[in-house]
């Protein structure tokens, strides 16, 4: 498998993966993979604003950035 196709296999899980963590809809978790697409995941949740998605999704996932960024300052540790 080239890394083009590895890269939107891994993007498709993890839009998947957030949108069974965080009850969203179909539409939601299509429009967050063709985020993760665009910019990447890392660029995604530093660019949440960007992103054309409600108000309760985009707080939703700011919680989320929030624990990333936590385990990033603690080198993965709580």
């Amino acid at each position: 498998m080239n890394l083009e196709k590895l890269r939107v296999t891994e993007y498709r899980k993890c839009a998947g993966l957030l949108a069974e963590l965080l009850d969203l809809d179909a539409d939601t978790e299509e429009e967050i993979e063709k985020c993760f697409q665009r910019t990447g995941i890392k660029s995604f949740f530093q660019h949440l604003e960007s992103a054309d998605l409600s108000p309760e999704t985009s707080e939703k996932l700011q919680s989320i950035q929030a624990l990333i960024e936590i385990m990033d300052d603690k080198g993965g540790r709580l």
